[in-house]
């Protein structure tokens, strides 16, 4: 089964917010399913292909952070896409309640996912982590290889425990963050 992990965005939603950015085009790289580049790293193209684990996390991500406790590490293997299923996205993209005090990632788990050498951390809210730290994070994944990919959708889709996933991006000079397709291809 092949399914689309990526988020389909209302411009009727997101316009009001791009009209207040300064630079539109670095905001772009922004909205619905994208992976963060600040560092401006080049992806390796192999990442296109990677091997998923779904993680889900519906039962508590509301209520505290993910951490590495929560999750067996002894799954996750080097090269992984690791995906992080909250439900966040099933709260309207675009819409003020999806943003605020979204799910997050501890930092400590973020590090364990470093150490592992994954390929990619893939989260269906705005980031792994809120405000402030939301760069650091996905600067201390990218100085280590790893991209974030945020805002992916139809996660309860995925019923395997196998499944590739299929990342596609368009590399650009400027933007901070890249438009992606990423597409889940159950194996079972």
């Amino acid at each position: 089964m092949i399914i689309d992990l990526t988020t389909k965005c209302k411009m009727e939603l997101i316009e009001p917010w791009l009209r207040r950015q300064e630079n539109k085009h670095i905001a772009m790289g922004h909205v619905g399913t994208h992976l963060d580049t600040y560092l401006k790293s080049q992806i390796p193209l192999e990442y296109f292909k990677r091997r998923g684990v779904l993680v889900n996390t519906t039962a508590f991500s509301e209520k505290r952070e993910i951490n590495k406790n929560d999750i067996d590490l002894e799954n996750i293997k080097k090269g992984d896409f690791v995906i992080f299923r909250t439900d966040r996205i099933k709260k309207v993209y675009g819409t003020k309640e999806y943003f605020e005090n979204h799910p997050q990632l501890s930092h400590e788990l973020i590090k364990e996912l470093c150490h592992r050498k994954v390929s990619f951390i893939g989260i269906d809210t705005a980031g792994i982590r809120q405000g402030e730290e939301h760069t650091p994070a996905d600067k201390l994944c990218e100085d280590n290889n790893i991209y974030v990919i945020e805002n992916l959708s139809n996660l309860d889709k995925i019923t395997s425990k196998d499944f590739l996933v299929y990342t596609m991006w368009i590399d650009d000079k400027e933007a901070t963050g890249l438009k992606c397709k990423v597409i889940c291809e159950e194996l079972i």
